[in-house]
């Protein structure tokens, strides 16, 4: 899929469709505080994983707005704070909490779109990272053609084009449709900067 096709097709998307979007790049993130949760023995680590779970049945149920609000203030509550801690392991943390939030309005202000400029956010993080670990001393020009080539930057290219053909062809966000999307975010507990569970 091209660029202008994959940001067209984000446009796109509307009520259920982009929540879910918006809910698969979180999911794919959650690695991330995960892993910093149990690093740092951060104490809103239950109740933000509790937050992601219940944004998921919320979704599934087509729960009314006062759901999605009473799950973003537990998450808001809980949430790590940059003046706390400005490390990596927390900025990344942060993203994901984040991209949660922006889900969860998402049901509770439908008129503005947050596909497009949550997608970006999720390859800009990737980007970041990448160029963290690899892209030291590197150019700007050499820093695209590490970037073209890079694993981790192809695989969220995918991730999202795969998300949004799931998205635009699904009538309604059944059980089985959601599992399947988790599924695909999850990714065996890789999140995406490569970060995994089972490696904990």
């Amino acid at each position: 899929m091209k660029p202008h096709q994959l940001q067209r097709h984000l446009g796109q998307l509307r009520g259920w469709r982009e929540t879910a979007f918006l809910m698969a790049l979180a999911e794919r993130a959650y690695p991330n505080f995960s892993l910093y949760s149990e690093v740092t023995e951060f104490p809103g680590e239950e109740a933000i994983s509790s937050c992601l779970k219940r944004s998921w049945t919320a979704l599934l149920e087509k729960a009314p707005e006062d759901r999605f609000v009473e799950i973003l203030d537990i998450l808001e509550e809980n949430a790590p704070n940059e003046e706390d801690d400005d490390s990596y392991g927390a900025l990344s943390s942060i993203s994901f909490c984040e991209m949660l939030e922006q889900a969860l309005l998402s049901q509770v202000n439908i008129d503005k779109r947050r596909a497009v400029d949550a997608a970006q956010k999720a390859f800009n993080a990737v980007m970041e990272f990448v160029e963290m670990t690899d892209g030291e001393g590197l150019s700007d020009d050499d820093l695209v053609r590490m970037f073209n080539k890079n694993p981790l930057i192809k695989r969220e290219k995918r991730f999202q084009e795969e998300l949004v053909e799931r998205l635009r062809k699904e009538h309604a966000p059944d059980t089985h449709f959601i599992a399947g999307l988790r599924s695909l975010a999850y990714d065996g507990g890789v999140s995406n900067i490569g970060i995994s569970l089972s490696d904990e």
